[in-house]
């Protein structure tokens, strides 16, 4: 016996302690162990590797039978039950292939099933681009439906055949046989009930019945070559349409309007030419739609004068008239001191959730055009991607509340200063950096998205959920807009949207970077906070080698990079961009001085400006104070204002000012000088009529009416108007 195979017992007895050693003199492992442990170990492998066929085997069945009928059906089919499904009001489309006899009987049968497989195959890839349902294909036929059998508002089902419709004769355009020929269709839409459902047992398929199937292959065989025809109930719900704006004609021949229809008589149809973006207020949610008929035309409650307490201007429809460049050109065109008070109607300030759609929608467009002609000068924006904006600003905008001053409006308002700010640097010779100035307009926009019209105090002090999403140090309101936006941003819906802004790493990069500098930096309610963005602007101005420490996104790295789909190894992919460099914070520094300008503007602005949106400020802490959330603001107001232009708004528009050529950055200080002069003069008497409009519950029309005359009477007086 060895210490190698035995071990010690020790043993205690009435004669003493007894030391036996016990062991084999084989080892304790028995040689037909290690075999044993291999065998269990690959028989174990064996197993889950038999296992894990089974179930990816299984999974791929389901999803080819997924393929092949609606997974509802599936479930019933499973259970031993009748699919049989009602359907009120779907759309259903039919195209066939002009002159396919002709063209089969001169190819081999083996070439007719490559080229259809070929045109099918893409406008499959179509079908699940435009989220409709293919139903099946009959030798040249195919047939889509929208509506089911996932349920949708009937315009939208519409809309969406109707798109898938639209790209599908466009492809077919393009498309060439191995031979190189062409080929033609015809398509055919149609709306109205149906019965979905599963006939039979061998070969199950789930197919629709209904006059409205045998109408809508009327439509197709009625239709002419490479045109889209559509019965006249289709036509009422496309122009219900909610995303999407349909250029349809009505079908005449000669002195007959319409079409002879077998089964159906004479028939009003039209064709469908060509979309587009659909107008700002023809946005409905689903909601509504599904509670209004066919012919009830789409109107929006969001944005009425209820919700705001005022008269709602009518520029909306003079801004339908005009396109997006044009709506674009005259709100840059407009004198920075009277933003928003020009004559026109088409950029008059307004707080019609239409017209501020309209203009945010025109805004987002331009830039992103300059972005994508950046990277190739020939581009255009196709229509995915402007319906997408529309789509976005709509979501983005349901994010703002009814809050007095953080609203909808005040957005807006920021955004068109932000626009004004990056034109007038442009004209000043600086070269233009378009994904920057894109992300910068796209940041003023979405700066205040959620924002529940109460300060980062007030929300710490009242444990209000928001406080504990946050850690201490990250500003809460702030973080919550850029996260809202992002989590839109980011939809599968809005993937062409994406995909426009953030080809690549490097945009996703600088898109994140400049959203995240610009926003963080509004929360001018911390010292700290503001304290530090000062040092950056110091030491941007000098030439030494910039402090690391200085760096705003140092704790939020990993935000960003969660935000916009990077993972940590950007940062050894690209090093550079998480260095930091004397240019990078020249361009962090004035990325945050663009937003903080933009952000406070109507201070640097005309006296109607400043004092407009001084009410709304007052109005919603006002709330604040009702609600028990604060001090009553009258008390420090006038005092508070003064304090604020003199520690805040002048020294950062006197900062600003390294931006601009020197006329506007003069400009810039001046006003905010006049502004701080008035308000010392006419403070008090201002802050009464405030106080006096909010108890009495004034309209806001009459109390600004009453404070423009307090400035504009005195400029009077003095001969400057």
């Amino acid at each position: 016996m060895t210490d190698e195979n035995s071990i010690v017992v020790i043993t205690t007895s009435l004669h003493g302690e007894w030391q036996n050693k016990v062991g084999s003199l084989n080892g304790w492992e028995p040689a037909w162990f290690p075999g044993a442990v291999a065998g269990i170990v690959l028989a174990s492998f064996v197993l889950a590797f038999l296992t894990a066929s089974t179930l990816v085997e299984r999974q791929l069945h389901r999803n080819l039978l997924y393929k092949v009928m609606p997974r509802r059906a599936i479930m019933k089919l499973q259970r031993g039950q009748t699919v049989l499904e009602k359907f009120n009001l779907v759309t259903i489309f039919f195209s066939d292939i002009v002159g396919f006899t002709n063209m089969a009987g001169n190819m081999r049968p083996i070439q007719v099933m490559k080229m259809l497989n070929e045109l099918y195959t893409e406008l499959d890839k179509l079908v699940e681009k435009h989220n409709v349902y293919k139903v099946e294909t009959i030798g040249d036929a195919y047939m889509v439906v929208g509506g089911a059998p996932s349920r949708v508002p009937a315009p939208l089902a519409a809309e969406r055949v109707a798109l898938f419709a639209l790209e599908a004769v466009s492809f077919v355009r393009k498309f060439r046989t191995k031979d190189g020929n062409r080929i033609f269709i015809r398509a055919g839409l149609a709306s109205g009930p149906t019965v979905g459902g599963v006939v039979g047992c061998s070969m199950p398929r789930y197919c629709f019945f209904g006059d409205t199937v045998n109408f809508a292959s009327r439509m197709e065989s009625t239709s002419k070559k490479m045109k889209i025809q559509v019965a006249d109930i289709t036509y009422r719900l496309l122009q219900d349409a909610p995303t999407a704006s349909f250029v349809m004609t009505k079908r005449v021949e000669g002195d007959i309007v319409g079409v002879q229809v077998k089964g159906k008589g004479h028939q009003v149809t039209h064709w469908i030419e060509r979309a587009g973006p659909r107008a700002w207020d023809s946005f409905v949610n689903d909601e509504e739609d599904v509670k209004r008929d066919v012919e009830t035309p789409t109107i929006s409650s969001k944005y009425s004068k209820e919700n705001y307490g005022i008269k709602e201007a009518d520029s909306a429809a003079e801004e339908r008239n005009y396109t997006s460049e044009e709506i674009y050109d005259a709100m840059t065109t407009q004198d920075w001191e009277s933003l928003g008070h020009a004559s026109s109607s088409l950029v008059a300030a307004t707080d019609d959730g239409y017209s501020l759609g309209f203009r945010a929608c025109a805004l987002l467009e331009h830039h992103l055009l300059c972005v994508l002609q950046e990277r190739d000068p020939s581009a255009e924006m196709n229509l995915s991607v402007k319906i997408q904006i529309n789509q976005f600003v709509q979501e983005v905008s349901e994010t703002y509340g009814t809050a007095k001053f953080h609203n909808w409006s005040h957005a807006n308002h920021v955004t068109t200063s932000m626009n004004k700010l990056l034109a007038v640097i442009q004209e000043g010779g600086e070269e233009p950096i378009p994904l920057n100035s894109f992300s910068l307009v796209f940041a003023a926009l979405v700066h205040d998205a959620g924002h529940t019209g109460m300060s980062n105090k007030i929300l710490k002090d009242i444990d209000h959920p928001l406080s504990k999403k946050f850690d201490d140090s990250i500003p809460i309101a702030e973080k919550n807009s850029i996260d809202i936006a992002l989590d839109i941003l980011f939809r599968d819906n809005f993937a062409s949207l994406r995909n426009a802004i953030l080809p690549g790493e490097m945009d996703k990069i600088e898109f994140a970077r400049t959203l995240f500098q610009s926003i963080l930096i509004t929360d001018i309610a911390t010292p700290d906070r503001v304290k530090l963005g000062i040092e950056r602007f110091k030491a941007s101005q000098d030439s030494q080698d910039p402090d690391v420490g200085l760096c705003p996104l140092a704790s939020h790295i990993s935000d960003l990079f969660d935000g916009v789909g990077l993972d940590e190894s950007v940062k050894d992919e690209h090093p550079d961009e998480f260095v930091v460099t004397s240019s990078g914070l020249k361009r962090c520094v004035r990325n945050e001085h663009l937003m903080l300008l933009s952000d406070v503007g109507h201070l640097c602005q005309s006296w109607e400006n400043f004092i407009k949106w001084n009410f709304r400020l007052f109005k919603e802490l006002m709330d604040c104070h009702r609600k028990k959330l604060c001090d009553n603001p009258r008390e420090t107001w006038v005092q508070g204002q003064i304090a604020f232009f003199d520690k805040y708004i002048i020294p950062l528009a006197e900062r600003s000012h390294t931006f601009f050529p020197d006329e506007f950055g003069d400009a810039i200080i001046t006003n905010a000088m006049n502004n701080l002069k008035l308000w010392t003069m006419f403070g008090i008497q201002a802050t009464n009529i405030m106080a006096l409009g909010v108890r009495n519950d004034e309209r806001e029309e009459a109390v600004l009416m009453e404070l423009y005359g307090l400035g504009s009477d005195y400029l009077a007086r003095k001969g400057q108007k």
